[in-house]
């Protein structure tokens, strides 16, 4: 399962808050030992908040340290049985580094779906996905 999480830690005097996406954990348990691990090089490291994610899917991989983590949601179009049209809304995360490449990354995702279509691309405020 997925899951977003929400630490907080001290880092030169400042208490600093950041987001992370989890992944490959059934419990919640396991996401906040996963968090305490990456983050023991911190003072005061506190896990705030943890929730299942509606992301679907990561994407692609971080392939340098600029890259931020962006989220989409797109809508996929298809046909019921009785020829009825069905819209499927979903979240997919992916790391780029500007809004442009963003938008162009999520195009050619977009594509290879028969009717799908971005609706929105957001940056969001998550830091890390953890595997």
């Amino acid at each position: 399962m997925r899951y977003e999480a929400t630490i907080t830690f001290t880092q030169e005097e400042k208490t600093i808050k950041e987001q992370i996406i989890v992944e490959d954990c059934e419990l919640f348990a396991e996401v906040e030992a996963k968090l305490y691990e990456k983050e023991k090089g911190y003072e005061d490291v506190d896990v705030t908040a943890i929730k299942r994610s509606k992301i679907k899917e990561i994407a692609n991989e971080r392939t340098s340290d600029d890259e931020k983590i962006f989220l989409a949601t797109l809508v996929d179009i298809f046909l019921n049985d009785d020829g009825s049209e069905k819209e499927m809304k979903y979240t997919i995360a992916f790391f780029s580094k500007t809004m442009d490449s963003a938008h162009a990354y999520i195009s050619q995702y977009a594509s290879q779906g028969y009717c799908m279509a971005v609706t929105k691309i957001v940056e969001s405020k998550f830091v890390d996905v953890l595997k």
